[in-house]
C-alpha cells in the first residue's frame, strides 16, 4: 500500500560559498518555488515543509529567510535532525522519508529538543508534535556549495 505519492521537485545551485549558504536565499526560495511548480501547487496547498534544519546560524537564517519568501508565516515547519541527527550524505533521503511516515501515520514533526525559537526567525517554527492530516508536505535538503533540493509529497 502507497504511503504517499511524489508530486514534485526543485533544484538549484547557487555556488555563493563551498560551506556557506547565500544569506539572501535565493537558491534555496528558487528550488522551493519549483518544487511547487512543478507540483502544481500553490504554497497555501503545503501543510508542512520539513526544513534542512542543521542548527548552524547562516544555515537557519538562510532557511527562514527562504521558507518566510515562499510561505510567509502560515505554514508549520520544523527539522527533523534533532530526531536522526545529522546524516550528512544520507540526510535528503532519511528527512523525506520521515515526511512520507508523518504523512502515513498523522502527525507534525516538531524540533526536538528545541525550546525556544529564535526570535528573528519570521517562519511558523513548531517546538512540539502536533496531531494532523497532512495533504501535502515540502522537504528541503541543501549542501555544501550551493546545491538546494525541495520535494513535494502528497497523500495516497
Amino acid at each position: 500500500r502507497a504511503m504517499a505519492r511524489w508530486l514534485g521537485y526543485g533544484v538549484s545551485s547557487d555556488g555563493h560559498h563551498m560551506s556557506t549558504p547565500d544569506p539572501e536565499a535565493r537558491g534555496a526560495t528558487r528550488a522551493m518555488v519549483e518544487a511547487l511548480r512543478h507540483a502544481g501547487l500553490d504554497p497555501s496547498e503545503i501543510d508542512y515543509v520539513n526544513l534542512h534544519g542543521t542548527g548552524t546560524i547562516a544555515n537557519d537564517a538562510m532557511e527562514d529567510r527562504a521558507v518566510h519568501a515562499v510561505f510567509g508565516d502560515a505554514v508549520p515547519c520544523a527539522s527533523t535532525k534533532g530526531w536522526t541527527g545529522h546524516t550528512l550524505g544520507a540526510s535528503g533521503i532519511v528527512e523525506a522519508l520521515f515526511s512520507v511516515l508523518m504523512m502515513r501515520d498523522g502527525f507534525l514533526a516538531g524540533c526536538l529538543g528545541v525550546e525556544i525559537v529564535d526570535p528573528m526567525f519570521r517562519s511558523h517554527v513548531l517546538t512540539g508534535n502536533r496531531a494532523a492530516t497532512p495533504r501535502a508536505i515540502m522537504s528541503n535538503a541543501f549542501g555544501f556549495g550551493g546545491t538546494n533540493c525541495s520535494l513535494v509529497f502528497g497523500a495516497a
